[in-house]
């Protein structure tokens, strides 16, 4: 059963990349070959942590996992070009891989499970999931003319599972909570900022991933150790920069 579990994470990830290249080939059947790699996932995450891993704690450790693989999913609908879907088909499945390998490692051999493994690698995919699905959401907008209240509730949703899911190790559930409605908050913003912004989706999605991801960052500043102050500067003005480069660059509709 071990050596099952052991290749678990690879087969998996195989699962999710061989489901979305072969839905994005066959577009007609969307979404039912993605939900294949969707579920494949799901599985081998419940089969990896049954009885080793607290439920909770899978859930909120797996669950921006599941977001990013849905929100590329998501993202299926409008992407065009090699480039876009074969990156599509990669992070699908490395991400899958990496995520159930930490937890494999968690479960099984935590002396070699990295500190806050998971918890780092959740952070890393956060703004690849919000450029994602902002991008696609800001596209079903404009070309298929998708109610605007649905982009706004997409964006505070999200903001509110990413915030709660990807919670400091030293947070109370009250310090959870309250972040969680700073997510929600954030991520209205974000939304009515989309349906107002005339910009690319491109840009869309780079609006919504970096306001969202400097919320997050700013967390940060909460709990020990804490950045310097000087770290905080270069980061606040890095992030100015690249903000206006991006809107005075990107195209304007």
């Amino acid at each position: 059963m071990i050596v099952i579990l052991r290749i678990l994470p690879a087969v998996a990830a195989l699962v999710v990349a061989v489901s979305f290249s072969v839905q994005l080939r066959t577009p007609l059947q969307y979404p039912w070959l993605a939900t294949i790699g969707v579920c494949a996932f799901l599985v081998a995450t419940l089969a990896i942590s049954w009885g080793r891993v607290r439920f909770v704690d899978m859930l909120e450790k797996m669950t921006p996992t599941s977001i990013l693989i849905l929100a590329l999913g998501f993202a299926m609908l409008l992407a065009e070009g090699s480039g876009s879907k074969i990156a599509i088909v990669v992070l699908a499945g490395f991400t899958a891989f990496v995520s159930l390998e930490l937890l494999f490692l968690l479960a099984f051999n935590p002396t070699r499970y990295p500190v806050h493994g998971l918890s780092r690698v959740n952070i890393a995919y956060v703004p690849i999931a919000i450029w994602y699905v902002a991008c696609t959401s800001a596209g079903m907008l404009i070309f298929l003319h998708m109610d605007r209240l649905w982009h706004i509730l997409i964006m505070v949703l999200l903001g509110t599972i990413l915030f709660r899911t990807t919670g400091h190790p030293q947070a109370s559930w009250k310090e959870n909570a309250t972040w969680s409605a700073v997510g929600a908050l954030v991520g209205g913003h974000v939304g009515l900022l989309g349906i107002m912004l005339p910009v690319s989706m491109p840009v869309q999605g780079f609006v919504a991933a970096f306001l969202l991801s400097a919320a997050l960052r700013v967390r940060r500043y909460r709990y020990d150790p804490k950045p310097s102050v000087r770290q905080g500067w270069i980061e606040a003005v890095a992030g100015a920069v690249a903000l206006v480069a991006v809107l005075t660059t990107g195209k304007w509709l």
